[in-house]
């Protein structure tokens, strides 16, 4: 990416981003489990900004681009909501019952056989320094992209990307955690 690159994307994070979260909250804000999708949609809007830039940069209308990237994301988020809620099946009491207690069962022999501790420091163990402590500062300081980005010194375009990549080494830790040892 060239310099001017990272300067529109940067540009358009900064002019937009408060707009374009504004928008994906006020259409998820009936959901209340659904607090973090409006972030997770804003910061995925920019992230497919910034994979778009040179087609971007030509666009009679970005911030029309925006708000319909950011309506795809939040239709796209709740096309996979739905799609799981469908495979879900309404049960009778009594069978609904003996499927809670089963659950609470199976429930029960996981965590006796899954060490999270284990789990959480293989995951820590295996992320360098600048991880380890963009992940303590987002995950568990809740500290926003912007504030990040200052705390750090560098764009938000460069932030988000970073937290982009930590969430991926997460995921990929967690499934070669549980292929090891479900072998």
């Amino acid at each position: 990416m060239s310099r001017s690159e990272g300067t529109f994307t940067e540009e358009l994070y900064n002019k937009y981003y408060k707009r374009i979260y504004t928008y994906c909250q006020k259409r998820v804000k009936w959901q209340n489990e659904l607090s973090d999708l409006a972030e997770d949609c804003t910061q995925n809007t920019f992230l497919e900004a910034h994979r778009q830039i040179s087609r971007l940069r030509s666009h009679p209308n970005i911030e029309g681009w925006l708000y319909t990237t950011a309506r795809n994301m939040i239709n796209h988020s709740y096309r996979s909501m739905y799609a799981k809620k469908r495979r879900e099946v309404i049960l009778d009491e009594t069978i609904s019952n003996s499927l809670m207690e089963l659950d609470q069962d199976l429930e029960r022999l996981f965590h006796e056989h899954i060490n999270y501790e284990a789990l959480c420091s293989e995951i820590l163990g295996r992320l360098n320094e600048k991880e380890y402590e963009l992940y303590t500062d987002y995950y568990q300081n809740r500290m926003s992209v912007s504030s990040l980005s200052e705390k750090y010194g560098i764009t938000v375009t460069a932030t988000t990307t970073r937290i982009h990549r930590l969430k991926k080494k997460i995921k990929m830790i967690i499934h070669e955690h549980y292929s090891d040892h479900l072998d």
